[in-house]
């Protein structure tokens, strides 16, 4: 008897085995929610670095503003870029910030120093001597006396999905030589 449940069950083991109705249904459930996952996940990195793309070349904009600049340097001047730059990332006053300072180098000293520097927003403070000190290796070679713009941005970013990063900043750093002129002017209070 249990040769014969046996030889019963391998029988239909083997037509199971053979028999491929409703195979890719099977398939499509299980892979449905990988492939819509993958899709979500997709999107979101997307997402992140387009925002990130954007920070980048708004601060560049910014940069190439400045360095074409050959009137003083005012308040309103600063506060019209920090709109523009929400303009062109898309961000609003509170989720954006930028830092434009204006640094020289002195050759026989080695030493970079800030001539001004002007923040709008809440990320950063401005720029000073004494941090500028710990980032001479992150600025670029420069001929004693030369000055250079200095455009940073920082941007609020939250995921759109929850995978496991926290929201976080994105920043951007760009260095710019004045165009027209030898040197950019602060006129301010």
């Amino acid at each position: 008897m249990i040769v014969k449940n046996f030889g019963k069950l391998a029988s239909q083991l083997r037509k199971f085995r053979r028999d491929a109705d409703g195979s890719v249904n099977i398939e499509a459930i299980i892979l449905m929610p990988v492939l819509l996952l993958t899709m979500a996940v997709s999107m979101v990195f997307y997402d992140a670095f387009r925002r990130d793309s954007m920070g980048e070349k708004a601060t560049y904009t910014l940069g190439d503003m400045l360095s074409r600049e050959t009137a003083y340097i005012t308040p309103a001047y600063v506060d019209s870029a920090k709109d523009l730059f929400g303009f062109l990332t898309g961000t609003g006053d509170a989720d954006n910030t930028i830092r434009v300072s204006v640094v020289s180098y002195d050759g026989p000293g080695a030493s970079y120093n800030v001539e001004w520097s002007e923040v709008r927003g809440a990320h950063a403070m401005t720029l000073t001597d004494a941090e500028l000190a710990g980032q001479h290796d992150q600025l670029p070679v420069m001929v004693s006396g030369e000055q250079l713009i200095v455009v940073e941005t920082y941007v609020d970013y939250d995921w759109p999905l929850e995978l496991g990063f926290n929201d976080g900043v994105l920043t951007a750093r760009v260095f710019t030589r004045p165009r027209f002129a030898p040197q950019l002017v602060w006129l301010g209070s």
